[in-house]
């Protein structure tokens, strides 16, 4: 039986006018997507700016979301360091925060040999009892494994799936076919999620349901239904809002700026090196959102 399935979103972190966690609108980000029906929240991923966050910004909003949860969906938090011990160290605050599992990613600054990628992976498995899913964005992480060094990963006892942030389907369905078949493989984009879905993954893991998540549950359910037809049409409102990630390599503003427009408290503030909202990108959220019939006016 698989861990984890469906939509889990990966939440953006908001801050207050001191830089801190704006713990308000943290709970009223969670409450949303419960109440939406999400099937999972993802704390600290690479949406939520997890490697510019200091370790106390990290466990401050750790601890707000797992709080407001209260155990309703799973929550996963984002793990981001370089460095094992440091991975550990935040592997281990999360599990006494209370959450659900762990995505992990490493990020590489030295090249490594495939013995030590699992190396770094079971040490973190080791030292928690949490679920683990592996963090597959080549792209950004620069770690580049083959679907069967993937399904390697897999032997050891806590890591249960992987989230692949990657466009080749067959990629996807590959690392399905060579892993166990209780073994979780989700997208990171709901954008395919009709393709990879078909190809064997279990739902996504991704930023959009901050915007959509009734959107994306739906898409998610007519998949699992079989009723094609409604998903094509689904699918179809979701690449509506394409823009709102596809508009920059680091959409995180824009994002924020969304789920402002939408009526909850977010400011669209980000961790430098991130740039900040342009006007540019504020008209292009603006549009995006009336396009999609998000909002009016």
């Amino acid at each position: 039986m698989k861990r984890f399935q469906g939509i889990f979103t990966v939440m953006l972190t908001a801050y207050d006018s001191e830089g801190k966690i704006d713990r308000e609108a943290m709970k009223d980000l969670t409450e949303y997507q419960v109440g939406s029906g999400v099937h999972g929240l993802v704390v600290l991923g690479s949406n939520g700016e997890c490697p510019y966050l200091t370790h106390d910004l990290q466990r401050d909003a750790i601890d707000v979301v797992v709080e407001s949860c209260s155990g309703r969906v799973p929550v996963i938090v984002g793990i981001n360091e370089r460095g094992t011990e440091q991975a550990v160290e935040m592997a281990k605050c999360a599990e006494g925060a209370g959450a659900d599992g762990l995505l992990v990613a490493l990020p590489l600054f030295y090249p490594l040999e495939e013995d030590s990628v699992y190396e770094h992976y079971e040490t973190i498995s080791r030292a928690v009892r949490l679920p683990v899913l592996f963090y597959n964005w080549p792209a950004n992480t620069q770690l580049k494994l083959s679907p069967a060094s993937i399904a390697r990963l897999s032997e050891i006892e806590n890591i249960v799936g992987a989230k692949e942030t990657i466009f080749d389907v067959e990629e996807v369905r590959a690392l399905v076919d060579a892993a166990d078949e209780d073994f979780c493989v989700f997208t990171g984009m709901t954008l395919n999620l009709v393709a990879t879905m078909e190809a064997g993954a279990c739902g996504a893991i991704c930023p959009l349901p901050n915007v959509i998540p009734e959107t994306t549950v739906a898409l998610y359910e007519a998949i699992v239904a079989g009723d094609s037809e409604k998903a094509a049409s689904i699918q179809n409102e979701v690449y509506a809002c394409a823009p709102l990630l596809a508009s920059s390599a680091a959409p995180h503003a824009m994002m924020k700026e969304a789920v402002r427009l939408l009526g909850h408290p977010f400011n669209a503030a980000v961790k430098g090196p991130l740039p900040p909202l342009s006007p540019e990108q504020a008209d292009t959220v603006r549009e995006t959102l009336k396009g999609a019939g998000l909002i009016s006016g």
